[in-house]
């Protein structure tokens, strides 16, 4: 990890990236036309496939505090984005059994609400008491924005509310110092990785970031869906540096 590029944002060399899964609902889905809910049995699985290879599964703040201290060594962030509630009845538990953490991003404005910017799949999305159970069980929560829109080309008034507005608005709900930041849609451009900076942000999880803007306010994120046994995780975590590489770019 090297200090910043001018912009303060922190660069990360493509050695020190970290491998970071990004997950969203844990449940049965019937309908599920964006590909974003594991069964539970899956999940497991898959909790368990990261545990017979001696990886701990962390909050991504664990993550990032163990690389500012070069001690990474053996560990992946897990985050769910969006808040379903399902991630509460059926993660925690299979997190917790194997002594693992994880990050949940919530909109802070859509609490208690379901996903209705997903037409056809309106799940639930956890309410003010359970992301007091998700922080009381040692789970992270951190920001998904405020209302859950695209960050890339928004103007300073929208962001504002969106990135530093969702963030005080979630430290008051969860009583919790809220340290990261995750991108609806990974929807980001060099304005919005400012704003989460200034806004008090230790670190943004992005989604697919190009070489030249790896840093803490863009970490990638692998994601995690229903397909993914264990040939398909362990080809994600052997190529998943190399795929940042050939992408490149900046913006």
């Amino acid at each position: 990890m090297t200090a910043g590029n001018g912009t303060g944002l922190g660069r990360l060399g493509l050695g020190s990236v970290p491998l970071i899964l990004m997950y969203h609902a844990v449940d049965t889905a019937d309908h599920d036309p964006h590909m974003l809910s594991v069964r539970p049995d899956r999940f497991a699985a898959q909790m368990g496939w990261l545990r017979r290879r001696g990886l701990r599964g962390v909050a991504v703040g664990t993550l990032v505090a163990a690389m500012h201290a070069s001690r990474a060594r053996g560990l992946v962030g897990i985050t769910f984005d969006d808040g379903y509630a399902s991630v509460l009845a059926n993660a925690v538990p299979e997190l917790l059994r194997r002594e693992f953490t994880a990050t949940v991003f919530v909109i802070a404005g859509r609490v208690g609400q379901v996903n209705d910017w997903d037409r056809g799949t309106p799940w639930p999305l956890l309410s003010r008491s359970q992301i007091g159970e998700l922080a009381a069980a040692g789970i992270e929560i951190g920001s998904h924005s405020a209302t859950h829109q695209p960050l890339a080309g928004a103007d300073p008034e929208l962001l504002e509310a969106e990135v530093r507005g969702s963030r005080d608005s979630l430290s008051r709900l969860a009583d919790a110092e809220i340290r990261g930041f995750a991108y609806p849609y990974g929807s980001m451009d060099a304005a919005a990785r400012r704003a989460v900076r200034a806004a008090g942000y230790e670190y943004g999880c992005a989604v697919r970031t190009p070489w030249a803007q790896l840093g803490l306010m863009a970490l990638p994120r692998v994601y995690m869906g229903q397909r993914d046994d264990p040939a398909r995780m362990a080809a994600k975590r052997l190529l998943y540096r190399a795929d940042i590489a050939v992408r490149g770019g900046r913006s």
